[in-house]
């Protein structure tokens, strides 16, 4: 690709997630809030005893939400296919969905434990703040402050990494595993380029590998790790949260 087909390129990838996780953001917002109101609801009436039940009802709706942004992700990437390969078998597809459902369950449960060791953390704190002003202590206090922590302003910046994240993540999986199979279809020779977003947010590694180019299926050195691809499901929390690198494709 040119510089200025590179350009449009990455611009075309990055308005496509964006809008998508515009759009997931809203939903997981709105299910951080009412889980806050389950979880600040529930300890008025019986302390933390429901906390294990809500905390499982919270994971398995962040899951729901996840496997409809993957498949949505999936579907809005598959016209975006570097290689210039349109069609693809079920298999294929079926794969780039087995490598990303396979991390959502992982993923559905972290989100909800956070969410709920958050109220556990807030709880403690107000018990101490209970120390020296007992009202601090009271439950609708408590579960005041434990609605307003999970399902107040922090929700919405908790809510965009989350989206973005996972936005992220599927549609590079996609992009990356259609360019891999179109490559071996074709019998073309494809380069893949590591393209950072070279910005004051950029992490240092990510702004390290910015050129690295790779025959597709070698990987990238990113921040001390191999990756295939930015948001490599195999890559660690630190080199993946709020990644907004982008693959660049080209044939030899």
């Amino acid at each position: 690709m040119t510089k200025t087909e590179r350009a449009r390129y990455v611009r075309r990838v990055l308005m496509i997630q964006d809008k998508i996780s515009m759009k997931y953001m809203r939903v997981i917002r709105a299910e951080l809030k009412r889980t806050a109101t389950d979880l600040s609801s529930s300890y008025v009436k019986n302390g933390q005893d429901e906390f294990a039940a809500i905390e499982k009802d919270h994971k398995n709706r962040i899951a729901k939400i996840l496997n409809d942004l993957t498949l949505e992700t999936i579907v809005k990437f598959r016209p975006v296919n570097p290689v210039g390969k349109k069609a693809f078998d079920n298999f294929v597809e079926q794969s780039i969905y087995d490598i990303l459902s396979s991390g959502i369950a992982l993923t559905s449960a972290t989100i909800a434990n956070t969410t709920v060791q958050t109220a556990v953390l807030v709880i403690a704190q107000q018990m101490i703040l209970g120390q020296t002003n007992s009202v601090q202590s009271e439950p609708l206090v408590v579960a005041d402050a434990i609605s307003n922590r999970i399902g107040g302003t922090n929700s919405l910046s908790r809510a965009m990494t989350i989206a973005r994240t996972e936005t992220h993540k599927a549609a590079n999986v996609s992009q990356y595993t259609r360019a891999e199979v179109s490559a071996e279809i074709s019998g073309l020779d494809v380069i893949v380029e590591w393209i950072a977003t070279n910005d004051g947010r950029v992490r240092d590694g990510h702004k390290h590998a910015d050129g690295q180019k790779r025959k597709i299926g070698q990987p990238f050195l990113v921040g001390g790790q191999n990756m295939r691809h930015p948001s490599d499901p195999k890559a660690s929390a630190s080199n993946t949260i709020n990644c907004r690198c982008v693959l660049g494709y080209d044939t030899i």
